[in-house]
């Protein structure tokens, strides 16, 4: 063999050792598959070094829109357990047709909230409830994911039995984590006035982080999938109008939202716009905690107050 050949040799035998330090977990073909990044970090404290976690849907994808190829779907059905946020957020992927366990976090969750529609949120129609379906953005209550860790420990102790004595302990001490975000985030809030505490938003994602923290949700212009579908001229209509009468300085957007929309609601209303609330993803912010922190230290900068120490 050349010398040429030998390093080539060399460093593809680096490489694959490389991405299989990297790949971190079990290393035995124990995958659990997971719909988003969210759930893939919280699942990650779970199964800690039993299991890899195989994460489908990719950061900066809305979970609203994405559509399952093929190649995604046989790489879900080579793994022990499918674990979904449900209440048809992932509406591109056929749940109930894949052939592997599956564990729903929003049957473990609590009572879901419903969509009360776009448009202006105080005084919502029982029509506009009952069209808005469930609200699947579950994740923005901390606390109600603490509470289905147990389940999804068991779940994950019945189809990795090997290892089921640890799955239990890690998601009793994550738990733990996500209470004590929950209390750091009530009082980074705590320097928003309880008269201030009304949100403006790009799209519906923030009913649950409202109500655990004293928060109303009065307007949102975009429909509850998301930014894809434009809002319509009177719902626009209603958004400005709820902002005159609450004067709200502040309009949340999504990190990966089109903030055309909402630039010229700004501009109409004179209120600003901030661009950099993650709620899909944890983005730049690394973790599922951590971007709990970044938004609950955006919303109170947004309303006018200086997050407290």
């Amino acid at each position: 063999m050349t010398r040429a050949a030998l390093r080539g040799a060399a460093l593809a035998v680096l490489a694959l050792a490389a991405a299989l330090a990297g790949c971190g977990g079990s290393g035995d073909g124990r995958t659990i598959a997971v719909t988003t990044g969210i759930w893939a970090d919280v699942v990650r404290h779970v199964a800690g070094p039993d299991a890899d976690i195989d994460q489908v849907i990719p950061d900066g994808t809305s979970p609203h829109e994405f559509q399952l190829s093929a190649k995604n779907r046989a790489r879900i059905e080579e793994s022990l357990l499918l674990v979904y946020n449900g209440a048809d957020l992932e509406a591109g992927i056929p749940i109930s047709d894949i052939d592997v366990p599956k564990f729903a976090m929003t049957d473990h969750v609590g009572p879901l909230q419903h969509f009360q529609g776009a448009g202006s949120r105080a005084h919502p129609t029982a029509e506009e409830e009952e069209a808005g379906g469930e609200d699947p953005h579950v994740w923005m209550d901390p606390t109600r994911v603490a509470r289905a860790l147990p389940a999804l420990a068991s779940e994950l102790a019945r189809v990795d039995p090997e290892h089921a004595a640890g799955y239990g302990p890690r998601a009793r001490a994550y738990a733990a984590q996500l209470r004590r975000a929950d209390a750091e985030m009530r009082r980074t809030l705590s320097a928003v006035p309880p008269q201030d505490r009304k949100l403006v938003t790009s799209h519906d994602a923030l009913g649950y982080f409202a109500d655990r923290f004293g928060f109303q949700v009065i307007a949102t212009p975009f429909p509850a999938t998301g930014p894809e579908a434009e809002p319509s001229a009177q719902t626009v209509h209603e958004v400005e109008d709820a902002i005159r009468q609450s004067s709200v300085p502040t309009v949340f957007a999504q990190e990966t939202d089109n903030p055309e929309v909402l630039e010229g609601i700004a501009s109409r209303t004179g209120v600003r716009i901030e661009e950099q609330l993650p709620v899909e993803a944890p983005g730049d912010a690394g973790s599922y905690i951590g971007m709990l922190r970044r938004d609950a230290e955006v919303i109170a900068a947004g309303l006018g107050g200086t997050p407290a120490s």
